[in-house]
C-alpha cells in the first residue's frame, strides 16, 4: 500500500472526511498559520570568528542569571534566595547601561534563569527553572498576572555527538572561594551547571548527576516549592510583535510561543544541550541570537528555518554567557558566577 493510500485510509478509519482529494492531515498542514515541519539541528560548519569583550560594570544583586536590554535599560534577574531562605522568590533588578540600578523588584520564581520584557515594557516574563513554569509579572510591582506550564521541560540530556563544555576559568579568578568552601577557585566551572557548591540547611541537593546538569528537587521539601522530581525549565524569553520565544534546555529547542492561547507555534533545535538566553534586535528581525554557555558562544539562527548562519566565540578567559541580549547592534550577557560578582559584558556584532 502507497503511503498516501495508507494515510487516506487511516483517515476514513477514524471517521476523517476527504477534502479535495488530500487527507486530513495534508489539509491542516495547508491551513494558513498552521506549523510547519520542526527543523532539524543544525549542521556543523557555519561560519565562525571571535569576540571583543567589553566587561561594562558589575550586576546588581548576588548575581545574574537571565537579561533583557531595552530601551529603559538592563534587565537582570537573580536567583537570590528562590531555592533556599526565601522560597519561590527572586530578585529583578532593572539598571541603566552605565550600571546605575534603577528599580528592584521580589517576583516570583524559583531558581530563576531567563527575563523577557513585552514590547509596552509593563510586564516581564520570568522563565522559573525549578519550577518549570513561565511566569509574567507585573514590571512595576513584580506582582504575578500569569502562570504557564513551559514546553519540552524536563532533564537536561546529553548526546553522544555534544562537544565537551569550555571551561568557564573567569567566575574562579574573581569569585574566590564560594560560602562553605565549595567551588574553589581551583580549575574553574563548566557551563554544564557543576561546582554549584553544597545546598544551604533544608535544601535537597536533587538526584546526583554526574555533572550537575538537570538536578531538580528529587523529593518533596516542606517550605520548597517545585517539582517533587528531577528536571527543569525554560532559560531564555524574547518578545517580538506579541509573540514569546523561549529556550528550553532539556527539550534541545528554541520554542514561539502565542501568550494569548499558550500554544506552540514553531520551534527549532538548539545548537547544542546549554543554550541559555537569546536575543532578537528588531520587531522585523529574521534572526535570533542564541548563547550557549557550555560553548561559550553566540549563534546566529534563522527564526524559520534554524539554519546557523554565523557564530561569534569568546575568548578563553572571558566570562561566559547566562542571560544574554541584543540592542543596538551588540551582544550584551551576564556570567552568573556569584558573590555579588557576576560581570555585565557587550560584545559588537
Amino acid at each position: 500500500m502507497k503511503r498516501r493510500d495508507f494515510l487516506n485510509a487511516a483517515a476514513l478509519t477514524a471517521g476523517g472526511v476527504m477534502l479535495g482529494g488530500a487527507s486530513p492531515l495534508e489539509a491542516q498542514q495547508n491551513v494558513a498559520g498552521a506549523q510547519g515541519a520542526t527543523p532539524p539541528t543544525p549542521k556543523p560548519g557555519w561560519p565562525s570568528r571571535v569576540a571583543k569583550v567589553e566587561i561594562l560594570f558589575t550586576a546588581p544583586g548576588l548575581s545574574g542569571n537571565g537579561m533583557q536590554c531595552t530601551e529603559e535599560g538592563i534587565w537582570t534577574i537573580d536567583n537570590a534566595g528562590s531555592r533556599t531562605d526565601t522560597p519561590g522568590r527572586c530578585k529583578v533588578y532593572l539598571s541603566s547601561y552605565e550600571g546605575k540600578m534603577l528599580r528592584e523588584l521580589s517576583p516570583e520564581g524559583t531558581g530563576p534563569s531567563g527575563i523577557g520584557v513585552d514590547e509596552d515594557n509593563k510586564a516581564i516574563w520570568i522563565g522559573s527553572t525549578y519550577s518549570r513554569e513561565i511566569i509574567r509579572a507585573d514590571a512595576k510591582t513584580g506582582e504575578t498576572m500569569e502562570k504557564h506550564f513551559t514546553p519540552g521541560a524536563g532533564v537536561i540530556y546529553r548526546r553522544t555527538t555534544d562537544i565537551p563544555a569550555r571551561p568557564d576559568t573567569y567566575g574562579a579568578t574573581v569569585r574566590g572561594p564560594r560560602a562553605g568552601g565549595a567551588g574553589a577557585a581551583a580549575g574553574g566551572r563548566r557551563g554544564g551547571g557543576a561546582g554549584r557548591g553544597t545546598p544551604a540547611a533544608g535544601q535537597n541537593s536533587g538526584q546526583a548527576t554526574a555533572d550537575g546538569v538537570g538536578v531538580g528537587r528529587g523529593g518533596a521539601i516542606p517550605g520548597n516549592p517545585g517539582p517533587p522530581a528531577p528536571g527543569t525549565g525554560a532559560h531564555g524569553q524574547q518578545v517580538q510583535n506579541g509573540k514569546l520565544w523561549i529556550a528550553v534546555p532539556p527539550g534541545r529547542m528554541i520554542y514561539r510561543m502565542d501568550p494569548k492561547t499558550w500554544t506552540v507555534e514553531h520551534m527549532f533545535p538548539t545548537v547544542g544541550f546549554r543554550p541559555h538566553g537569546i536575543g532578537i534586535e528588531t520587531p522585523d528581525a529574521r534572526f535570533l541570537w542564541e548563547s550557549d554557555t557550555n560553548m561559550g558562544a553566540f549563534f546566529k539562527r534563522d527564526m524559520m528555518t534554524g539554519e546557523v548562519v554565523d557564530s561569534i566565540v569568546l575568548p578563553d578567559g572571558s566570562p561566559f554567557p547566562h542571560g544574554a541580549s541584543v540592542f543596538k547592534g551588540y551582544i550584551y550577557w551576564v556570567d552568573d558566577i556569584g558573590n555579588g560578582k557576576a560581570p555585565v559584558c557587550r560584545t559588537k556584532i
